[in-house]
């Protein structure tokens, strides 16, 4: 049964750190794996407190990731509604993204940021110069998200990883 378990796990990690590059639910993936794992090993490998710093570390990626969206917009000059019509557009984006062949999530994702932020922008400021700046803000963010969130994940893994060796 370890043995299985950690097949599982080992496939929800690598599809939830690819995940990461495509979509927002990527650390979700690998924490939802993480408790998956522990439950099949009786929590006796990750055990409750290990799989806490673990869902703080899912948390503190889903709350930077959010942030650095904002922040981005921000300091291309975006208004906030900009800010988060970049948070939505990413989200509609990533929806519709979604029907194209899994390719599509990751051009809906980053378009849906784009043009959430150039959207918002435009019917506010009436300023084509300036809605696109908005925009392209909020892709610079994005990627530090991105850039964020693989860090996130990476600690994640060194954990998860330490443990089962540890329990060898």
């Amino acid at each position: 049964m370890e043995t299985l378990a950690l097949i599982i796990l080992v496939v929800f990690l690598i599809t939830g750190f690819a995940a990461i590059f495509f979509t927002t639910f990527g650390t979700l993936i690998m924490m939802a794996g993480s408790v998956l794992y522990a439950y099949l090993t009786s929590f006796q490998i990750l055990t409750p407190k290990v799989l806490l710093v673990l869902l703080l570390l899912y948390l503190l990626g889903e709350l930077l990731e959010f942030m650095f969206t904002m922040v981005g917009a921000k300091a291309f000059g975006a208004s906030n509604a900009a800010a988060f019509g970049a948070v939505a557009g990413g989200i509609l984006g990533a929806i519709i993204g979604t029907s194209f062949f899994g390719v599509g999530l990751i051009v809906g994702t980053f378009c849906g940021i784009f043009l959430g932020a150039f959207l918002v922008e435009h019917l506010k400021h009436k300023e084509w110069r300036r809605s696109v700046k908005a925009g392209i803000g909020s892709l610079v963010g994005r990627v530090g998200s991105i850039f964020t969130k693989v860090c996130i994940a990476l600690v994640m893994v060194v954990i998860i990883v330490s443990r089962i060796v540890a329990a060898i």
